[in-house]
C-alpha cells in the first residue's frame, strides 16, 4: 500500500440541495474539502440526508453543516437522518432556533457554532468543548473582480426579513436616494452588485457576524456595517470596515466616506487583505479538521 493510501481520509457531508437551492455553507466546505484539501489526502462525498447511508461505506469523518433544515418541516419529504460517528456539526442559526440545535448538537462529537454566543449557551446545557467557528466567505463565489466605475452611493443585498431591516433601509435608502437594492441572487451577481457601489451596508438579523460582513470585505468592497457583540474580536473599526450602533451614526458616516473616496478605498483594501488572510471558507475547514486530527 502507497503511502498516499494510508494517509487518505474519506470525509461524507451531509445536505440537501433537492428543493431548487444549492448555496451556502454546505455547499461551500464541500467544494473545500473537494479542493483545497487533495494534497492533504482528504476525499469527499455529498450525500442527500434521505439516502442510505451504508452505501457509501465507511468515512473517516462525517459533517453536517447547518442548512435550516428545521425551518423545512412539511417541505422535506422525510426527516432527516443524522450521520454516524465520528461527525462533526457547524451550528448556524442558534440565534433563530436554539433549541433544535441544542438537540442535534447532541448527536456529535465535534460541535462547531457561528455565534460566540451560542458556545456559552451549549456549554451550559451540556454540550461539552464546544468551538467558535465563524460564518466565513467563498472566495471563488464571491471574487474581487474590478469594477471600472461606481453607480451607486449604498447598496444593500438581501431579504427584508423584519421590522429591524426595514426601518434601517428605509431610512438609508431616505437619505440617499442613488442606491442599489437586490434579493434572490446568489454568487458572483452579488459580488457585481457590492462592486458596483461605494458603500456596502449592512444590518445583521440578530446579533451575529453574517456571512454579508465577510462577502462584502472579499469583493474589495467598503462594508459599513452595525456594531455587533464579538465583531471587534476579528475587524478594527475604521481599518477593516466601519462601524454604527445607531442610524444617524450610520447617514453620518456614510456621508463622510462617500466625500473621501480614498479614505473609503484603503479600508475597503485593508478588509479584503484581512478576509483573505484570516477568515476564507478554507480557513474554517481547516480547523474542523485539525480539531478531528485528520490533517
Amino acid at each position: 500500500m502507497s503511502v498516499d493510501n494510508i494517509m487518505s481520509k474519506r470525509i461524507g457531508i451531509f445536505y440537501d440541495n433537492t428543493l431548487g437551492r444549492n448555496d451556502g455553507n454546505p455547499l461551500y466546505v464541500w467544494r473545500s474539502l473537494r479542493d483545497d484539501f487533495k494534497d492533504k489526502g482528504i476525499s469527499v462525498v455529498h450525500l442527500i440526508p434521505k439516502e442510505d447511508m451504508k452505501d457509501f461505506g465507511k468515512f473517516d469523518l462525517n459533517i453536517w453543516v447547518d442548512w435550516g433544515e428545521d425551518a423545512l418541516k412539511g417541505v422535506l419529504s422525510y426527516e432527516p437522518l443524522f450521520p454516524e460517528h465520528p461527525n462533526a456539526y457547524w451550528a448556524s442559526d442558534t440565534h433563530l432556533g436554539y433549541e433544535y440545535r441544542l438537540e442535534t448538537a447532541k448527536k456529535f462529537d465535534y460541535v462547531f457554532c457561528a455565534q460566540k454566543r451560542a458556545c456559552e449557551e451549549f456549554k451550559r446545557d451540556g454540550i461539552k468543548n464546544p468551538i467558535w467557528l465563524p460564518h466565513a466567505v467563498e472566495p471563488r463565489a464571491y471574487p474581487n473582480n474590478p469594477v471600472a466605475i461606481k453607480k451607486y452611493d449604498i447598496c444593500f443585498i438581501g431579504f427584508i426579513n423584519g421590522d429591524k431591516r426595514t426601518d434601517a433601509l428605509t431610512r438609508m435608502f431616505g437619505e440617499f436616494p442613488n442606491f442599489n437594492y437586490d434579493s434572490g441572487i446568489f454568487f458572483d451577481k452579488v459580488a457585481d452588485e457590492y462592486r458596483k457601489s461605494r458603500i456596502c451596508f449592512n444590518i445583521a438579523v440578530k446579533d451575529d457576524i453574517n456571512m454579508r460582513v465577510f462577502e462584502i470585505m472579499a469583493t474589495g468592497s467598503f462594508l459599513l456595517t452595525e456594531w455587533l457583540p464579538t465583531i471587534e474580536e476579528y475587524f478594527k473599526d475604521g481599518v477593516h470596515c466601519v462601524m454604527y450602533k445607531t442610524l444617524d451614526e450610520a447617514v453620518e458616516k456614510a456621508k463622510y466616506y462617500l466625500k473621501h473616496e480614498d479614505e473609503r478605498e484603503k479600508v475597503a483594501k485593508a478588509g479584503m487583505e484581512e478576509v483573505f488572510a484570516k477568515h476564507t471558507i478554507k480557513h474554517r475547514v481547516e480547523t474542523m479538521l485539525k480539531t478531528a486530527n485528520l490533517i
